[in-house]
């Protein structure tokens, strides 16, 4: 089922990385290959990238040449990762080390590149005529790493999803996206969207790749029973509440829990549990004081000393070794970085208006530029033109108002006029949905029409 040249495990990484790979590995499913990281590992560590919530993928991944940085020692973990840094990416952990020359020309395609793309299409990540029209230097799409991953992988094809978004998703590339979600590899985002055509940064594609190649850490063994719920009584997370990678989740919630797929008790005692699970403010930088645990059949309960703040971001992890399946006495590997994370806070909206809604004593003639203020930093959803997604109406006169520009000032959305107001009018703006989206977590933006948006001019 799976290439048997992605990557097999050395006893040396193992002895290395420790516990620390164990609680790692993916909850809920077992890995089906075997890896190694390729080459010794390097000491030197990027200067951009210690708070950020992906650091420890990306850090271990540049440590063993998978993901490199920049000449200045930084990783830029927050700009989009282009096709060819993807491909390059995916390419290492499946074993390319760079040292072939190329034989076939690639059009357009930079020197350091074409060798990797003679191992792409060698090993199935890309077809000949993916590779010669790539246009390499745009940003990877979440479908296109999905579909590429996956065939490095040979990950079985799975086409038993139902996002939202699924007609924004090419039909070819809909078994590969369902394989990466359906394996926990890719996830999808609040509403039950996978948003296709959003650029993947940098520290996503370290974290696809990390999860990919951390899946076999605890064990080493093959196996052929991926994305089965029959584990043999093995603990594997089922669930998580607030789901990994939600947002909006309630500011008051003073609870968390895990649901596993077999009845589960402490190894030890709760106590011990309660110690190996970390609740981390990722915002802040600061710990939140877990309270108490318990375990009723198949769900672990985290009680929290306090309720979550609004507006931050939160990690959990689990050390492994501390909770067994009741029945088999098997281990729970555990829950490691950046495997279960969400935010908290209210829905994605405008919280400020210049002129304001409502607003009689306008001052045309030196208003030529209109601004919406978000709750959080946007930006454009990709295929879309920001030009189109506002109009401004002349409701006095019965006409549109030109429209000059519209730009992005981090949580703002700036609106230039051609010319002034005129004196006297009433105005209303439209904002349209599905052209914007929050910066930190993906969601849409559902429109502003023009009646929750009207001011008049002065006369």
């Amino acid at each position: 089922m799976f290439r048997k040249g992605f990557i097999a495990l050395l006893l040396t990484v193992v002895l290395v990385l420790g516990t620390a790979a164990a609680s790692q590995a993916a909850p809920g499913k077992k890995a089906n290959w075997k890896f190694k990281f390729h080459g010794a590992r390097k000491a030197v560590q990027l200067t951009d990238i210690q708070s950020h919530w992906a650091a420890q993928p990306i850090q271990t991944l540049f440590s063993y040449g998978i993901i490199t940085g920049y000449s200045d020692l930084t990783f830029r973990p927050n700009i989009p990762v282009t096709k060819y840094e993807a491909i390059m990416m995916i390419a290492r952990a499946s074993g390319f080390d760079g040292t072939s020359e190329a034989d076939l020309a690639w059009d357009g395609a930079p020197e350091w590149m074409a060798a990797c793309l003679d191992f792409a299409v060698s090993e199935g990540i890309l077809t000949e005529e993916e590779a010669e029209d790539l246009n390499g230097w745009a940003p990877a799409k979440r479908y296109e790493v999905a579909v590429w991953a996956a065939r490095a992988m040979g990950l079985e094809p799975d086409g038993r999803f139902s996002f939202q978004d699924l007609g924004e998703i090419p039909s070819f590339a809909r078994p590969y996206v369902g394989g990466m979600f359906k394996c926990g590899y890719m996830i999808g985002y609040p509403g039950n969207f996978f948003q296709p055509n959003k650029p993947v940064t940098r520290a996503e594609m370290a974290v696809v790749i990390y999860r990919i190649l951390m899946e076999d850490t605890i064990d080493g063994e093959d196996r052929d029973d991926q994305g089965s719920s029959d584990t043999g009584g093995e603990p594997a997370v089922e669930s998580l509440e607030p789901a990994d990678g939600s947002g909006g989740v309630d500011a008051e919630t003073v609870e968390l829990t895990v649901r596993f797929n077999v009845a589960v008790e402490a190894v030890e005692d709760l106590e011990s549990v309660r110690e190996g699970i970390t609740v981390r403010n990722l915002t802040d930088g600061e710990v939140v004081e877990v309270d108490d645990v318990s375990i009723a059949g198949d769900t672990l309960t985290i009680e929290l000393g306090e309720p979550l703040e609004n507006g931050k971001t939160y990690r959990v992890t689990i050390d492994g070794g501390l909770i067994e399946a009741e029945e088999s006495g098997a281990n729970f590997g555990g829950i490691g970085s950046g495997r279960w994370e969400f935010s908290t806070g209210g829905d994605f909206e405008i919280v400020g208006l210049n002129p304001a809604d409502g607003a009689d004593d306008v001052d045309g003639e030196d208003t030529a530029v209109l601004k919406a203020e978000f709750s959080g930093d946007i930006r454009v959803i990709p295929g879309k033109t920001l030009l189109d997604a506002v109009k401004v109406y002349n409701l006095s006169d019965d006409e549109d108002v030109d429209v000059d520009m519209v730009e992005i000032d981090g949580d703002t959305l700036v609106i230039t006029l051609e010319d002034p107001l005129e004196s006297g009018d009433t105005f209303e703006v439209t904002i349209e949905g599905g052209y914007l989206e929050e910066e930190d977590t993906g969601r849409n933006f559902e429109g502003l029409e023009g009646g929750e948006w009207r001011f008049t001019t002065a006369g």
